[in-house]
C-alpha cells in the first residue's frame, strides 16, 4: 500500500459551481438520488465530485452535506476523525484562475 491510502476521506472543501445539490440545479435531484441510493435505506456508496482530480476522487460536498451519515464511509470516517476536505477543482470558475500563475 502507498502513503496515500491512509490520508483520510476525501471531501470538497466546497460545492463545485455545477453540483447537482445546488438550489439552481435543472437536474432532477431526486432521481439522482435514487440512482445511488440502497434499497435498504440510506446509500451503499456516496457521490463522487466530477470536479475532483482523478488520482484521488472526492466525495461531492452537495452529497456530504446532505448525507454524510447516511453511507458506511461517511460515518466511519467522521466518528475516526479521517475526513479530509479538499480543495482539487480540476474545472475552476474562470474567475478563481484569474491572475493565478500555476507555473
Amino acid at each position: 500500500m502507498t502513503a496515500s491510502c491512509f490520508s483520510g476521506f476525501a471531501v470538497m472543501e466546497r460545492p463545485c459551481r455545477t453540483c447537482i445539490y445546488r438550489k439552481d440545479s435543472p437536474l432532477d435531484l431526486a432521481k439522482l438520488e435514487a440512482d445511488v441510493a440502497d434499497p435498504y435505506g440510506g446509500f451503499s456508496g456516496h457521490r463522487v465530485c466530477h470536479h475532483s482530480r482523478a488520482r484521488r476522487p472526492a466525495c461531492c460536498r452537495g452529497f456530504w452535506n446532505a448525507h454524510k451519515d447516511e453511507f458506511a464511509m461517511g460515518q466511519i470516517a467522521q466518528r475516526l476523525g479521517l475526513v479530509e476536505f479538499v480543495r482539487d477543482d480540476v474545472r475552476p470558475a474562470p474567475a478563481e484562475t484569474e491572475g493565478r500563475d500555476d507555473g
